[in-house]
């Protein structure tokens, strides 16, 4: 009888340690475990803030040229849809890539559709390309849209406006309109007092893509 309570007994006790020994075992793993997700979740935090601070960024209207961008990526994984102007939208961004000697910030006219852009022209340097470049404007029009720009200075000034429209589900340039002003005689003190308007018809159409603002800055 005695030994089979000693029996009894240190089955018991076996029992005891083991069951300890797992509870302790879970424990620590549930604690490394948590430990990991928290690591985790920790190195992920600087991502997601970039990654939300560049959407926002991108946002800027077109008339802001004080905000600072970063460049998004073009992206075809959403299909313009002509028949909904509403769709897309206009941002200037400034480029790093397209950075010169002159140590100037060249900009971008990006099109774009919720964050992604899906269209993107160069913007010519000011003074380092075309003498007081300026983007006036970008609106939309029944065909698609237009972009108006001057530059110049002295004796000579000029303003452009190229119009796109909105086909096959991208952006083409149909129209170009030069107002050329120059000045008979300067000492006269009566400057561009000379106006020149010319109106060309680009056939065929000329894709977004192909489109270099600098070669019509004539």
């Amino acid at each position: 009888m005695k030994f089979q309570k000693f029996i009894v007994v240190c089955f018991g006790v076996w029992l005891g340690l083991l069951f300890a020994a797992c509870s302790a075992n879970n424990s620590a793993t549930m604690t490394t475990f948590q430990n990991a997700a928290v690591d985790n979740q920790n190195s992920n935090v600087p991502n997601m803030v970039n990654v939300r601070r560049d959407v926002h960024n991108q946002n800027v209207p077109v008339n802001n040229e004080n905000t600072k961008v970063i460049v998004s990526t073009i992206r075809n994984s959403r299909t313009l849809d002509c028949g909904n102007p509403n769709e897309y939208s206009f941002v200037v961004v400034e480029n790093p890539n397209r950075k010169n000697e002159e140590l100037f910030i060249p900009k971008d006219l990006n099109i774009v559709i919720g964050e992604e852009a899906v269209a993107r022209i160069k913007l010519p340097i000011a003074d380092a390309e075309a003498k007081n470049f300026s983007l006036n404007s970008v609106e939309k029009s029944k065909e698609g849209f237009e972009i108006k720009v001057e530059w110049g200075g002295g004796k000579y000034h000029y303003e452009i406006q190229f119009n796109f429209r909105c086909k096959e589900n991208n952006f083409y340039l149909y129209k170009v309109k030069n107002e050329n002003f120059s000045t008979t005689n300067p000492d006269s003190g009566n400057f561009w007092d000379k106006k020149e308007t010319k109106e060309t018809k680009i056939e065929p159409n000329l894709p977004i893509e192909k489109f270099v603002m600098l070669n019509y800055l004539q």
